[in-house]
């Protein structure tokens, strides 16, 4: 385990382990049950204290993320990204309810024993057509029912996603209905043991694909390969989907956010990428490396653009303490990113990771209340590229705040040449 500690000094990565690239699938950690149970229990205890905090009675969840952080049920969770098929409501006093898409066969059942399974309405204009509003008013009349069976009728029922059908149709039921997103964010931002232990196998898939991508990499073949080497070595060891697909070569580097193409990789060029993955489970690997194709001598620029990024993940990383608050993080590194990088910056310091990108962010500008906690894991972000020139770097690493210090949980390797530079 690798920790960087405010005691030592600056903070310096150690090399991290090679993952071996024909790493047997049958001996991969599996998701049990115990593992799962304890995630979802963590879960509706940080929900139901969240939204009692915000006032709110029951949250009624479509987003799919928070469905299964609150369930640890998952069907289709790209698909359920854009059609509202199942939906959750989470009462502060009872269990909860979830009307799971109703040809889902029997057994994708929830780790969590109280929770109740009804048939769930779909009212989306892909399978309903101009029936969307009546279907989306059966919809509500169902909620509006369980929330009046459980003594919630006239409370404020909390919503996080819902397109205009669903809205307006629990508002027309007499639905009161509040925003319930921060509430869950909040509560998602800090995770319990066995989330822990999620993102710990979801990072050794990421690892791995990312370790067969650095040794694959070769002049002539094009991002859109290389991406596919990546995600092909993920998907083969249970990642379920990338969030983005940002991968980049060469002059295309600079400015950061442009997504795999068939451009051919050079001799000397840059790689540069972010995974965005999630893997078994549903939790986020979410590590950038970038990597030199082609040749063993680094060019000065190249050299000292890894060199810069290195010390702001170092820098980022010895902030990260329990009660350090965020906006006072974000001032102070804001003054230690070198200004001719400030343009093309990202536009993030760190980020929650979870089942994806979370709350909080620590931003440059802008920022988010609250303070860093023992028990948040972090995303800590580094792009470095000159406005105008034709290269950049991009290095992103995943972190567990502790009370003993930080502990780096991403350990793909760095590139050799332009780490030993």
């Amino acid at each position: 385990m690798t920790r960087w500690s405010r005691e030592s000094g600056r903070p310096r990565p150690t090399s991290p382990p090679r993952v071996a690239p024909d790493e047997a699938r049958s001996t991969w950690p599996e998701v049990d049950a115990t593992l799962a149970r304890g995630a979802v229990e963590h879960a509706l205890a940080r929900t139901r204290a969240a939204l009692r905090s915000h006032g709110i009675a029951a949250a009624l969840l479509v987003d799919p993320v928070n469905i299964r952080y609150a369930s640890g049920t998952s069907t289709m969770p790209v698909w359920t990204m854009h059609a509202i098929d199942r939906y959750l409501l989470v009462p502060v006093e009872g269990e909860p309810v979830l009307w799971e898409y109703a040809s889902a066969p029997p057994e994708l059942v929830s780790p969590y024993a109280g929770l109740e399974i009804r048939a769930a309405t779909s009212w989306s204009v892909f399978g309903s057509g101009e029936q969307a509003g009546g279907r989306a008013a059966l919809f509500a009349a169902d909620v509006a029912g369980a929330l009046r069976d459980r003594g919630l009728g006239g409370e404020r029922i909390g919503v996080d996603r819902l397109d205009a059908y669903g809205f307006l149709a629990l508002q027309a039921a007499g639905v009161h209905l509040v925003p319930a997103q921060l509430a869950l964010e909040q509560a998602r931002a800090v995770k319990g043991a066995e989330e822990i232990e999620l993102i710990r196998r979801s990072l050794a898939v990421a690892d791995a694909a990312v370790t067969d991508l650095y040794q694959a990499l070769r002049p002539g073949m094009t991002e859109n390969e290389a991406w596919g080497l990546l995600l092909g070595r993920a998907f083969a060891l249970g990642a379920e989907f990338s969030e983005c697909r940002l991968l980049s070569s060469g002059p295309r580097t600079n400015p950061w956010f442009r997504e795999a193409s068939d451009r051919p990789i050079e001799r000397g060029d840059l790689v540069a990428f972010d995974t965005d993955l999630i893997g078994p489970a549903g939790y986020l690997a979410d590590l950038s490396r970038t990597y030199l194709v082609g040749s063993p001598r680094p060019s000065a620029r190249q050299r000292r653009l890894y060199a810069d990024a290195q010390a702001f993940l170092a820098d980022i990383i010895a902030e990260l303490r329990p009660g350090a608050a965020f906006d006072e993080v974000g001032e102070r590194l804001s003054r230690r990113l070198p200004a001719v990088y400030h343009a093309e910056r990202y536009p993030f310091i760190a980020h929650g990771s979870g089942l994806g990108d979370e709350y909080p962010v620590i931003a440059f500008r802008d920022h988010h209340a609250g303070e860093v906690e023992a028990g948040m894991v972090l995303s800590v972000e580094a792009y470095v590229g000159v406005e105008g020139d034709d290269e950049g770097l991009k290095l992103e690493e995943q972190v567990l705040v502790t009370d003993a210090g930080v502990e780096l949980l991403s350990r793909a390797p760095h590139d050799e040449h332009l780490a030993s530079s």
